[in-house]
């Protein structure tokens, strides 16, 4: 088993100060979890995991992707690249992330809208828009380490949203849509939290040029609501746990 290494509470990483990390056996077990050619790649290229992956697997939910982040568009494309060569399978690209998609192996996403360099650990925490998502992980020191909000657990626990209110460039109603999805999980969102996510919308509704109508305002609210998910193209597919015991 590779090294695993906490960040503890209040502990200084370059330069910044840190939340906490997973818990001793939550880290080992979600890296018992991460296939061997991911966990190659994120060692090799200095990448994050991030997000849906880790909550998933704490949860005892089945994952659906797992999320990678780096610090360049060219490197994630590239890593991609590798990767797809090596599971034999194809890329499907967006404006978000480059997609590894073979057979029913779980798919990979490099996400290139957001660039994160080696020792960003913190940033990426923090522009994540739930705090159920807000857990990274990464390779260091010849150790494995991680870095998770302070409610990460509590709210994962709960089944709760709670909206962070994140500083990036988003789809305006990217954080709405995941707002869908996660209730229909069984997830439940406090009213500040969904007023949050709705003001995000608002704001960039107000920001559109139109009559105001009931009508122009629903395809406006459409547009902005529109997915664009790279996950899309594998609806349909059963993806199986590789971990899982045959």
């Amino acid at each position: 088993m590779d090294s695993i290494r906490r960040v503890e509470v209040g502990e200084t990483h370059n330069g910044g100060t840190m939340t906490t990390s997973l818990r001793t056996q939550d880290l080992h077990f979600v890296v018992s979890r991460i296939p061997r050619d991911v966990m190659k790649v994120v060692k090799e290229h200095n990448l994050f995991i991030a997000g849906g992956f880790l909550r998933s697997t704490i949860s005892d939910e089945k994952a659906s992707d797992i999320d990678l982040f780096g610090s360049s568009v060219e490197q994630l494309k590239l890593v991609a690249s590798l990767l797809t060569v090596e599971r034999q399978g194809r890329m499907h690209t967006t404006d978000n992330a480059f997609t590894v998609l073979s057979g029913n192996r779980i798919p990979v996403q490099f996400i290139s809208k957001w660039l994160y360099a080696k020792g960003e650990a913190a940033k990426l925490l923090q522009e994540f828009d739930f705090t159920i998502a807000q857990a990274v992980l990464w390779w260091e020191n010849e150790h494995w380490q991680s870095l998770i909000s302070d409610d990460f657990y509590a709210d994962c626990a709960a089944k709760r949203l709670v909206y962070t209110h994140p500083n990036r460039a988003e789809a305006a109603g990217g954080s709405l849509l995941r707002v869908r999805k996660f209730v229909a999980k069984g997830y439940s969102i406090q009213p500040k939290s969904l007023a949050g996510v709705i003001s995000r919308l608002f704001l960039a509704v107000h920001s559109q040029e139109g009559d105001w109508s009931e009508d122009w305002l629903t395809k406006v609210l459409c547009g902005l609501l529109r997915e664009v998910d790279p996950m899309r193209v594998v609806d349909g597919v059963d993806l199986v746990d590789e971990h899982e015991v045959t």
